[in-house]
């Protein structure tokens, strides 16, 4: 994989980490909530416990599905690349020049 590649997997992984402490962070509210009295407060734990598990199940999934979708992109494109390695050098060269372009006005 390139360094680009490398970056962008690591970039995920670090967003994936930030929502997994923010939910841990939020189970942490729900137990030192457990102490306080009142039947309100036991629901709002109720449905936020509830959230929190969903959240996870939901970010779990996304998770996966992110995963299979970025490795059959990059298996797609280190296929082409590999069969196709003129075709993907004018592609390159065409994308950084208008890229250029764009950026030099």
């Amino acid at each position: 994989m390139s360094q680009t590649t490398v970056q962008l997997a690591l970039g995920k992984q670090k967003i994936i980490e930030d929502i997994k402490v923010l939910l841990n962070d939020a189970e942490e509210l729900v137990r030192l909530s457990a102490t306080l009295p009142g039947e309100g407060v036991d629901a709002l734990r109720s449905r936020l416990r509830d959230h929190v598990d969903s959240a996870r199940v939901a970010l779990s999934d996304a998770q996966s599905s992110a995963q299979s979708r970025y490795r059959s992109g990059v298996d797609c494109t280190e296929k082409y690349v590999k069969e196709n390695p003129w075709q993907s050098l004018g592609i390159a060269t065409g994308v950084g020049f208008l890229v250029g372009l764009i950026v030099s006005r």
